[in-house]
């Protein structure tokens, strides 16, 4: 019997951009064995594509509006009570529990949002981790001993320091110990293992640019870094067992935005939006070395403003130090934030890329919010409207290349905590969204951005896999179907995403059997129930 284990890598952030030209050029041979021995093609990601929904997305099958994640953080009773997700907060089941439940091991390494973990098997956590914990079992430690340096996060100190190389090779050394204590773990009993590779992503946000531009030859260290974490990949393929299939993805892709709106000072102009008297934005940091030592070492470091604008780690982190001191070895002192009994419209957006959500101050959902539900329509079109219309000054040309309303995009029972307003920029273009830029529009000598994109990419690689087959259109959504699928176990029907039998052999027998689907138990339709009744207003119960 085939098609009894899956394994999945994970890159953060990767991107054909980068791989297919390094596969096709050798300085990547497991990946150009992959594409021409295996199926590829893009990956899309949520939108906006961003860490932390993508990869909810990922394990629940399903698109935010039923899973309840948006971004890193949610919005509290108030858009300044920024809400740091964790497993508590995605209100749907993820295909490791539902193979948990089926009696199948799962082995999960870096995987962001799992912590708290949902299953009692063997899981590392990732960024969002709140507290020291983030091993478990905990005795494991004591079973591996390269668990003893396993770190979560690599030495930001280097990075504030403007010591980009050093950064860089402290991230290979992270990554050389996670692939170490992989193999170990790889060694256990396992019916499903997944790993993630986060350096791809951390290595983007600085160089990106330098990389695409072909700054770098392939013996520099930052080149080196990806040549490592193919050859980790390679050692995956040679020592997987022969009834596994192996999947390939990364959670969003990655751009290069010469040109920058800033979406925040643009609302503050307009007069949708208020920041408090004597704001300034300026910031200190604490940062430590890793989880543990963070909290016994911590060092003064002010913050350079420049870092704001491309490091998704700490772009998010500055309007909420009191959720996250306690989450991350990380603490951010800030003085500014909007005035929200004045404010209209705010983009809480955490991460910089062509994408953005903008929030409604409406007083259904905030306490402090300003704007009246009988009003909100109009605004939101008014706001709308008025996005359509941005033109860039230099040349003359609309920047948008799309505007939906968040009903347009997502749907199911957790709309409330989705942000009312989506806005996608032309390629060339990214958002800023500090409230104090020099300039709402800023060229390519000012503005420049290395942020994340839509399409990510996708491998598939085994016995069961075509060869050499490039496929369109493939959505993260898709892979939890597709690996409950070979697995032989019922697809819940709330599913989003299709499995993705294009990528199997013809005559294979996961091309052959049939997608079987799960109906939802009455007690899952009670909850579904329960869950619309309360997004409900009293006026929308007055007509059920």
């Amino acid at each position: 019997m085939t098609g009894k284990k899956v394994l999945v890598i994970g890159l953060d952030g990767a991107t054909w951009d980068l791989m297919r030209p390094w596969a096709e050029k050798g300085i990547l041979p497991t990946f150009k064995k992959l594409m021409e021995n295996g199926v590829y093609g893009n990956l899309e990601s949520t939108i906006p594509p961003i860490t932390g929904p993508a990869w909810v997305s990922f394990a629940t099958g399903k698109n935010p509006g039923k899973h309840g994640c948006y971004d890193f953080v949610l919005p509290g009773k108030t858009l300044n009570d920024k809400k740091p997700i964790t497993t508590k907060d995605i209100h749907e089941k993820t295909f490791y529990e539902t193979l948990n439940e089926k009696g199948k091991k799962c082995i999960l390494i870096n995987l962001p949002c799992s912590f708290p973990p949902r299953i009692n098997d063997i899981t590392i956590t990732s960024l969002l981790t709140q507290g020291d914990d983030f091993i478990f079992p905990p005795e494991l430690v004591d079973e591996i001993q390269e668990l003893k340096n396993y770190r979560i996060s690599p030495d930001m100190s280097l990075m504030v320091d403007g010591k980009v190389i050093d950064h860089i090779n402290d991230i290979r050394r992270l990554e050389k110990n996670r692939f170490e204590c992989a193999k170990k773990l790889f060694e256990k009993d396992w019916d499903f293992f997944f790993l993630l590779f986060s350096g791809t992503d951390w290595i983007q946000h600085q160089i990106y640019d330098k990389l695409v531009y072909g700054m770098f030859d392939e013996n520099s260290d930052p080149i080196r870094a990806y040549k490592e974490i193919d050859k980790y990949m390679g050692w995956f393929i040679d020592n997987a067992p022969q009834n596994v299939n192996i999947l390939f993805m990364s959670d969003h892709g990655f751009g290069l935005y010469e040109k920058t709106f800033g979406i925040n000072k643009w609302l503050k102009e307009e007069g949708y939006l208020k920041v408090e008297s004597g704001s300034r934005q300026t910031s200190l940091f604490k940062i430590g070395q890793n989880v543990k030592k963070a909290r016994d070492e911590r060092i003064n470091i002010k913050l350079p403003t420049f870092l704001s604008n491309y490091l998704k780690l700490f772009t998010w982190l500055f309007p909420f130090y009191r959720k996250l001191k306690s989450v991350l070895p990380i603490e951010v002192r800030t003085n500014f934030q909007p005035k929200l009994s004045e404010t209209i419209a705010y983009s809480m957006t955490s991460v910089s890329s062509n994408f953005c959500g903008i929030y409604i101050n409406d007083k259904k959902r905030f306490v402090d919010g300003k704007v009246e539900m009988v009003d909100y329509e109009n605004i939101r079109t008014e706001i709308i409207n008025k996005l359509k219309q941005l033109k860039d000054p230099k040349t003359g040309e609309n920047i948008i290349r799309k505007i939906w309303k968040k009903e347009d995009v997502y749907f199911g029972s957790r709309l409330d905590a989705a942000p009312d307003i989506l806005v996608m920029l032309l390629e060339e273009y990214g958002f800023n969204f500090g409230f104090f830029t020099a300039k709402t529009f800023s060229d390519k000598h000012m503005g420049k951005i290395n942020g994340h994109a839509l399409n990510g990419i996708f491998l598939a690689y085994g016995s069961n896999i075509k060869k050499g087959i490039e496929i369109p259109n493939a959505k993260i959504y898709d892979i939890a179907p597709t690996i409950l699928y070979i697995f032989g176990i019922p697809i819940p029907k709330d599913m989003d995403g299709s499995v993705l039998k294009e990528v199997f052999e013809d005559d294979s027998e996961l091309a052959e059997k049939e997608v079987v689907y799960q109906e939802l138990e009455e007690k899952e339709k009670i909850k579904e129930r329960i869950r619309k009744l309360k997004s409900f207003d009293k006026n929308d119960l007055r007509k059920i």
